[in-house]
């Protein structure tokens, strides 16, 4: 089996989440038996899964694993099926429902967000109206878990079921120094006929599940971490004849003008100490793999692209002429990618190309989205730029732009460049590491300029929406180019070749 180790997979995700979903699927379809794992409690997993397209056995999540509901069938669950007491009387709210014993507030049961009724969870209270406790239920229609609350209304306690409604984790929390819960004890219960298993935390339970992965594996396992600080410390313990590989989905250095001498990410400096005992390193673009081949000579650093498409032959390009909008921007709305720079860009493109539009497609951090509103309204181009949030089904969407624009100041490989030119769409970036000089053909299927050079990007933006001639010549150059080296029985064979796939 092939492990993809992650921390979880949220309605919102980053490039190293979408690089591992684009990998399952591209083993399960070459029938090499994969899944993507995650460590965090999540209820709503597989409603995401759902979103995303992920089968069951795609996905294996520890808590569902130790509750033994990894392939539990989806049922609806609404205030009406909780088999609440007859003399209860039930106040219907619009996110929760009240209810009430007499005069007496004794509970509330709250609604999965984005739905009409469906049960979350329930909240108890004491007679003097304080939180007792909370039962947590699953999106797929169980109770998973009660959190149980001190007088104080902290958490002190978690308890985790199976399906038959019996203990199967039981999580112990004390006061931190800020007086916050901090988890002190983790209890396993029953499993495989011990009756009590006791770690730290959850994270020390992850060490522990996936030794039993490796364990229970008839095959030789492999281990592929995609959040190195989530995986890297657990593989290091894994003292077996597993393989484990390790992701670099991150700039790797703290100085991003010195990527071979300045220290290390905190969250690699382990894997990289420990060359021996990783079978080797993985990275998405040539260029982050030469420094890092140039950095640790020992280490054995391969380059796999996130993106795959299919061949030429079989795809087919819309006109970039026919595409009813113009720029874009795909990535998170963070201060590191500039994005005070690409607004300005936009104001100084609109002095010529008058009903310009481009369209940023992330989420972040709501204060920084308000600098960034407040900056458009003061450049007066509210009817030109749109911040349109995060959507799962960006992948429809490409097919209605021309171009893309990116100012980071560095990165791991953006996801959105090769992505966009598998569209046809050229690419306009900053130079930074890594990403641009890897995917773009400078002044064939999109421009590199230099970084902070508002008016460099100015120029080649209006150079090509101002000339439909070349334009479409980039468009079909990048839409070939990625449909040619990157097509996913190509990238299959590389994956082959790494892991001794026959």
């Amino acid at each position: 089996m092939f492990y993809f180790i992650n921390e979880y997979i949220l309605g919102k995700n980053s490039s190293v989440e979408h690089a591992a979903i684009n990998r399952v699927k591209l083993f399960n379809h070459y029938k090499a038996p994969a899944q993507i794992v995650t460590k965090m409690y999540d209820r709503l997993l597989h409603q995401t899964m759902g979103t995303f397209q992920l089968a069951n056995q795609q996905v294996l999540n520890m808590f569902d694993y130790f509750q033994q509901t990894t392939d539990v069938p989806t049922k609806v669950l609404h205030t009406d099926d909780m088999h609440l007491p007859v003399e209860y009387a039930v106040e219907v709210g619009a996110n929760f429902s009240k209810i009430f014993n007499g005069d007496e507030h004794v509970s509330n049961v709250g609604f999965i967000p984005g739905t009409i009724g469906r049960v979350f969870y329930q909240e108890f209270f004491d007679n003097q109206g304080n939180l007792s406790s909370t039962d947590l239920w699953d999106w797929r229609g169980f109770k998973s878990s009660t959190q149980y609350f001190g007088q104080n209304g902290k958490l002190v306690l978690e308890r985790f079921y199976n399906l038959q409604g019996e203990t199967v984790i039981e999580q112990y929390y004390v006061p931190d120094t800020n007086g916050n819960p901090l988890a002190s004890r983790l209890i396993l219960k029953n499993y495989r006929d011990q009756a009590e298993r006791f770690f730290q935390d959850a994270n020390h339970l992850f060490r522990f599940f996936l030794a039993e992965l490796s364990h229970l594996d008839k095959q030789t396992t492999t281990f592929i971490s995609d959040r190195p600080g989530t995986s890297v410390k657990p593989l290091l313990e894994l003292q077996d004849d597993s393989h484990k590989y390790v992701t670099v989905p991150i700039y790797q250095a703290k100085d991003i003008n010195d990527p071979i001498h300045s220290p290390l990410d905190g969250f690699l400096t382990p894997a990289f100490d420990n060359l021996q005992h990783f079978d080797g390193f993985i990275t998405a673009t040539e260029s982050q793999a030469q420094h890092l081949r140039t950095r640790f000579p020992k280490a054995k650093v391969t380059v796999l692209p996130t993106v795959t498409t299919s061949p030429l032959a079989q795809s087919k390009l819309r006109p970039i002429t026919a595409r009813p909008k113009q720029l874009l921007y795909v990535g998170r709305l963070a201060p590191d990618r500039q994005l005070d720079q690409l607004i300005r860009t936009i104001a100084l493109v609109k002095q010529q190309v008058k009903e310009i539009q481009c369209d940023f497609y992330g989420y972040g951090d709501p204060e920084y989205l308000k600098t960034l509103n407040k900056l458009v309204e003061e450049l007066k181009l509210t009817n030109n730029v749109h911040l349109l949030d995060y959507h799962p089904d960006l992948e429809t969407r490409y097919d209605d732009y021309q171009l893309l624009l990116n100012t980071d100041i560095v990165d791991g490989g953006p996801m959105s460049m090769p992505e966009a030119m598998s569209h046809g769409i050229p690419v306009i970036s900053y130079r930074f590491n890594y990403g641009p000089k890897d995917w773009i053909d400078d002044g064939h299927d999109g421009f590199i300029v230099d970084p902070g050079n508002q008016l460099a990007l100015r120029d080649r933006v209006i150079e090509l929406m101002t000339d439909t001639k070349k334009l479409t010549a980039f468009s079909e150059a990048a839409f070939k180019k990625l449909h040619t080296s990157q097509t996913d029985l190509k990238v299959w064979h590389r994956w082959q070749q790494l892991l001794g796939i026959k």
